[in-house]
This record gives structure tokens, C-alpha cells and sequence, in this order.
């Protein structure tokens, strides 16, 4: 199988151009990972996401009714029973019709408080599917890790089970002493132990993956995971498209870019809106009439201007929080590719190591059938190959969830762009 990642994505990066649609899976991907259409359907039923999505509805609507204004016509009007006493008995009746109108400028305002509202809605979604694939991720690797050591393990106890048996034969036939038997008892007993340990995490991964993501279809034989790679056109180039394209930072900058304008809004709430409108009364049964038009404007801005002053305060606060987000993805794209590399390289020195115990017990295998070799040396190095074999698992594993891991926070499968506030999220270019 081909282990090099990604010639659909390195295309693209030398494109420069946004995924537009979640990505299919690069081929070194896809056969270990599920399928795109059942990931994605996966992520999009997950409860984080869809509570992101009730959050962005919720924000779209307040950005129409921000755009649309909260200042309404107000009807009112009365009707009285006059008592004049010797005048008589008159009935009157006032009506009135009035609005508070937006100093100039607050309208402007309110606009952009509405863009960046739909903007920091569509983000909470993008970093919900964001999250949840990457919780889908971790869950997938975890599985077919643990029934690869699962089946490492039955591996080990037919192994194990072979020499007692060789061993019990030659006993009956008195070519063996019992100190043999002891030894090769004791290590198929610790064979199947660890056999037991290895599928209950396999157990453990399958309800996890099942209850989290109860439609996602599970293969009844998962396949080994995948040997990992170097993704082209290199590390370096999948951290710095983490940063281009990080939900996280885009939200951070919207939500400091919302208090922005909301600060700017309550300052020039500073200067109160004037209220305008008409009044239309009869008097005296009809006798006397009377149209005119009154305003009014709240006098004293002191409880305005402490607003204005907590709301600058708090964009400020958020301003700090987005430069606090953008130094922490970058911090954390540099040590992801730094990590799959790393990781990549201690599995590479984990597979020579594993061909080297393996070489070393067949050697001792063929001794043994020749005569020359003693049980010990032969069980000593069967525990050593099992445990190289569960180390070169464990560190494939790793090796290929931290590279798949950079890709996806690169968005290059799963997840798309779709999502983001501002502009200028293109892959950067290869180096």
C-alpha cells in the first residue's frame, strides 16, 4: 500500500485555493479511516453540533432585528367622560402617534453589529464540526488500534498454547522435565491475560464509538491502521494551514470585532435618541379640536456614559482574548507537526526494532528444533516480540492519528471553510 498522503492535497496547496466542501479522504486515509459521507453525516448528528447549529439560528435572528432597529411606532390615545357641572356632560378623546428615531450613524453601526453577529454564528458552527470530528478521530483510531492488539494478543496465546502443548507431549514421552512445562504453563497463562486486557479496551472503544456516533457503520473485521507518512509537500506546510484556516482564531477575531462594534454603539448611545410624534384631541364633545406634533429627548447622560465605558471595557477584554487564541493555535500548530513527525520517527524505529525481535525468534525457533536451544531463551524472546508487536501498534497508531490529526485541522478531509468571518483563509502556498 502507498503510505504517502495527499497528492489531491498537495494540488491544492500549491493552488492556494479554499476547500470548498468537505474534502474526500486522501488515499493513505481512506483505508483506514470511514467513509466521508458516513463521517460527516456522523459529526452533523453529534449533540455539540447540533446545539451549535440552534446557537447560529439564534444568531441570525438577532442580527435581523438589529438590522430592522427596535424602535417601533407607539399608538396610544384616551377617551374621557367630562363632568362640567353646569356646563353639561361632554365626552373627549386624545390619540397620539409616535417613534424614536436613530441619530445618524447608529443605523451604520447597527449593520455591522448584525455582520459580525451571522459571522461569529456561522464560526460556532465550524469549530462545533470541528470539534466533534475531531472527537470522531480519536474514537476511530482508538477502536482499530485496540483490535489490532486484541488480535496481536490471540496471536501470542495460539503461540503460547503451541508450546505448552509441544511441551506436554514431550513430557508424556519423558524428553522434557517438568521445569519446562512450569515455564511454558506460566506463559500461557500470562498470554491470555493480557489477551483478556486487550479486548476489553477493544470492548471499551466499540461502545464508545457506538454510543456516540450510533449511526456510523463499524466494519465487522476493522482493517490494521495504515503505516504513516510524511504528507506532502511537508510538515511545515500543514502547520502554517492551520493557522490560515483556524475556526478558532476567525471566532475569536469576530467576537472581538462584535464588541468592537458594540462599543462603538454605546458610545454613541452617549447621546440619547429624540422621540417625534403626533397628537390629535377633541375637546368639550367636538367644540374644540386640536393636530399637532411633540419630542422628546432624555436629558443627562451619566448612566449612559459608565455603558459606554463597561462596553469599551469589554472589548478590550475580547480584543486580548483573540490575540490570546491566535498565539495559541499558532503554538499548537507548530507542536502538532512537530509531533507527527516526531511520532512518525519513533514508529520507524519502532518497526526495525519489532523485525529485529522477530528475526531473533526464529533464529531461536530453528535452534530449538535443532536441539541446541533451551525453552527459557525461546519464551524470553517470545515476550519480547509481543511486546515489540504491541509497541509497533500503539506507535503506528500514534504516529498516524497525529498525522491525520494535522490534516484535519488543516481541513484537508471531513470538515470545509465554509465557516469563516473574514477573508484570506486560502491554503498558504507550498514552501
Amino acid at each position: 500500500m502507498n503510505a504517502r498522503l495527499s497528492p489531491l492535497l498537495l494540488a491544492l496547496a500549491l493552488a492556494g485555493a479554499p476547500l470548498a466542501r468537505a474534502a474526500d479522504l486522501p488515499p493513505a486515509l481512506a483505508d483506514t479511516l470511514p467513509d466521508t459521507h458516513e463521517a460527516v453525516a456522523a459529526i452533523d448528528a453529534d449533540p455539540g453540533v447540533r446545539r451549535a447549529q440552534g446557537e447560529r439560528e439564534a444568531a441570525l435572528a438577532r442580527a435581523s432585528g438589529r438590522r430592522r432597529g427596535n424602535h417601533e411606532w407607539i399608538a396610544g390615545g384616551q377617551w374621557l367622560d367630562r363632568d362640567a357641572g353646569a356646563q353639561g356632560r361632554f365626552n373627549e378623546w386624545e390619540a397620539s402617534l409616535q417613534r424614536e428615531l436613530r441619530l445618524p450613524g447608529k443605523a451604520t453601526v447597527d449593520r455591522r453589529i448584525a455582520d459580525a453577529e451571522e459571522s461569529v454564528g456561522d464560526d460556532l458552527l465550524a469549530d462545533a464540526r470541528h470539534m466533534a470530528a475531531i472527537g470522531l478521530l480519536e474514537a476511530w483510531l482508538e477502536w482499530l488500534a485496540a483490535e489490532e492488539l486484541r488480535r496481536v494478543a490471540a496471536a501470542a496465546v495460539a503461540d503460547a498454547n503451541a508450546d505448552l502443548d509441544a511441551i506436554a507431549a514431550r513430557l508424556r514421552e519423558g524428553d522434557a522435565a517438568l521445569v519446562e512445562h512450569d515455564a511454558a504453563l506460566a506463559a500461557a497463562s500470562a498470554a491470555r491475560r493480557e489477551e483478556r486486557l486487550a479486548e476489553i479496551r477493544a470492548q471499551e472503544a466499540r461502545i464508545t464509538l457506538q454510543a456516540r456516533y450510533p449511526h456510523l457503520p463499524l466494519p465487522a473485521q476493522p482493517a490494521p491502521v495504515a503505516a504513516p507518512a510524511m504528507p506532502e509537500p511537508g510538515w511545515r506546510h500543514w502547520g502554517d494551514r492551520i493557522v490560515a484556516v483556524s475556526h478558532e482564531v476567525t471566532l475569536a477575531q469576530g467576537r472581538a470585532e462584535l464588541e468592537a462594534n458594540r462599543a462603538e454603539r454605546a458610545r454613541l448611545d452617549r447621546r440619547a435618541n429624540p422621540t417625534v410624534g403626533l397628537r390629535a384631541l377633541s375637546e368639550r364633545g367636538g367644540d374644540e379640536t386640536s393636530l399637532g406634533v411633540f419630542f422628546s429627548v432624555p436629558l443627562g447622560n451619566g448612566a449612559r456614559r459608565a455603558v459606554a465605558a463597561e462596553v469599551a471595557g469589554q472589548a478590550m477584554a475580547a480584543e486580548a482574548d483573540a490575540d490570546a487564541v491566535r498565539i495559541e493555535v499558532q503554538r499548537h500548530a507548530r507542536a502538532l507537526a512537530a509531533r507527527a513527525e516526531t511520532q512518525v520517527a519513533a514508529w520507524t524505529l519502532a518497526k526495525e526494532g519489532l523485525d529485529a525481535q522477530r528475526q531473533e525468534t526464529a533464529r531461536l525457533e530453528q535452534g530449538r528444533g535443532l536441539g541446541g536451544v533451551a525453552l527459557a531463551p525461546l519464551l524470553a524472546a517470545r515476550r519480547r516480540e509481543r511486546e515489540a508487536a504491541m509497541a509497533e501498534v500503539e506507535s503506528r497508531a500514534a504516529a498516524y492519528g497525529a498525522t491525520a490529526r494535522l490534516l484535519l485541522d488543516a481541513h484537508a478531509f471531513w470538515i470545509n471553510d465554509d465557516g469563516h468571518s473574514g477573508e484570506g483563509h486560502e491554503a498558504p502556498a507550498a514552501p
